[in-house]
């Protein structure tokens, strides 16, 4: 019986009541996320230090934050600084936790009254929405009297719920679509980002749900246009996705009202928020360098820079890209942690093949003449990252570009799927799609195997 259902569910076929069921990823993500929020160290995942400070402080309701001595940040209790510290040295090398570490330090106490002015710089611009499932996870906690580091593990699970639910809907919503969303959600770096506290959790959470409502010709619905605005502030270069309303029977007008409102939107937050942005020649001396900044990083600069040579720097976005293209796929499915953490490459080069193999099983593909839609959100949304990336972490005038890891495309993936999505291998779809959900799990446990092997 058990096996029955799973194969409908791979098929894509309809089940009680005719909807696709969706039991089969809350399970699969949920379980192995929360080993993940457990099993990695805290404070491990890329820049999950600055995400928790930012959201501890939305937690207290203070939305944004604190400029003081050419610093940005806010005041935060001094224990949260102390349990962020304590973990820094696994960032580098081969450091390895002490035993009971972890458990010595979950007993040091919150003292909420004893605060310190904490630096964040770089998470400082980001929107309050952005944190609000860790925040609520956080304030939960901290009803419940918990300490500095269970704190932590408070935000992961709070993003995690979000994320397997959002997920969950959006499969739901995608109908017989439902597995091109649930497989690639599963990916070991795909889960490990929505195990951590990162702000991106629910901006990738969100987009794909949008992907799937505004497909089904959802775009008039209230939650989807609020859906559009919330990316839009959370993550600047998201707005393009709104264009995808035209797919799902929106006229050219309601098309493009939706891309200004979100546009809009960004610029708005943008605008805002460039004035809590210290870059690090400009930053105090003597915090700036456990900051994630870059030295001679000049926004202004480096915008004026673009607008007199857009050749250039167009030139240099895309060879950037093209000599990273290895290193963001490795990063889009098997990355871990700060530094050059990965799953074994036999389970990464597997990986990419499954997907590729998923996305020729697509039973009613994009027709041709409209695949120019998503074609021009995600050059739309690459182009957008490319021109952030060097106002933000680039020196004025670099002629290369570096960071461009996988875990930043997470947000437009689905929409690259609509733009590749064909029949060639449809008549073998279920055991594609079987082999492929086998290969996902195994790959997961690959990457606790890789998790443990590398921080004990």
């Amino acid at each position: 019986m058990a096996r029955r259902i799973i194969l409908k569910w791979l098929a894509g076929d309809t089940f009680g009541g005719g909807v696709l069921p969706t039991f089969v990823f809350p399970v699969v993500a949920g379980l192995f996320g929360l080993l993940l929020v457990l099993i990695t160290p805290p404070f491990q995942s890329p820049d999950e230090p600055a995400h928790f400070f930012r959201a501890y402080q939305v937690s207290e309701g203070r939305l944004f934050p604190e400029l003081q001595d050419c610093r940005a940040g806010g005041c935060l209790p001094a224990s949260l600084l102390a349990v962020s510290d304590s973990f820094s040295p696994l960032r580098h090398e081969r450091a390895r936790l002490l035993p009971g570490q972890t458990r010595r330090l979950l007993a040091v106490p919150l003292h909420p009254e004893l605060v310190v002015f904490t630096d964040f710089a770089n998470t400082s611009i980001y929107a309050p929405t952005a944190y609000l499932p860790q925040a609520a996870g956080i304030a939960c906690a901290r009803l419940l009297g918990a300490s500095a580091l269970q704190m932590l593990y408070a935000a992961r699970l709070g993003n995690l719920l979000v994320w397997v639910l959002l997920l969950s809907v959006t499969i739901r919503i995608a109908g017989r679509r439902g597995v091109f969303f649930a497989l690639p959600a599963l990916l070991p770096a795909v889960l490990f980002m929505g195990a951590s506290a990162n702000a991106d959790v629910l901006t990738n959470g969100l987009c794909w749900w949008l992907v799937a409502a505004l497909l089904s010709g959802q775009y008039r619905r209230v939650w989807v246009i609020a859906g559009l605005a919330v990316v839009s502030v959370n993550k600047l270069i998201t707005f393009p996705l709104a264009l995808l309303a035209r797919l799902g029977g929106a006229s050219y007008r309601s098309t493009a009202m939706l891309t200004a409102a979100s546009l809009l939107g960004a610029l708005c937050w943008s605008a805002v928020a460039k004035g809590w942005f210290i870059p690090y020649d400009a930053y105090h001396p003597l915090f700036r360098d456990g900051q994630t900044l870059n030295a001679g990083v000049n926004p202004g600069a480096q915008l004026e820079y673009v607008l007199n040579n857009p050749l250039q720097f167009a030139a240099t976005a895309v060879t950037s890209l093209f000599y990273s293209l290895p290193a963001t796929a490795a990063h889009f499915v098997g990355k871990f942690g700060w530094e050059k953490n990965y799953i074994p490459v036999g389970w990464t080069a597997a990986l990419w093949l499954v997907l590729t193999a998923v996305l020729c099983t697509e039973e009613r593909p994009l027709p041709l003449r409209r695949r120019w839609l998503p074609g021009v959100v995600v050059v739309a949304y690459v182009a957008g990252f490319a021109l952030t990336n060097y106002l933000l972490w680039n020196a004025v005038g670099a002629d290369r570009m570096d960071n461009w890891q996988g875990r930043y495309f997470i947000a437009v993936a689905p929409v690259a799927g609509l733009l590749a999505g064909n029949s060639l291998l449809l008549p073998w779809r279920r055991q594609i799609l079987g082999g492929g959900l086998v290969l996902v799990v195994l790959s997961n446990v690959s990457m606790l195997c890789s998790l443990i092997d590398r921080y004990y």
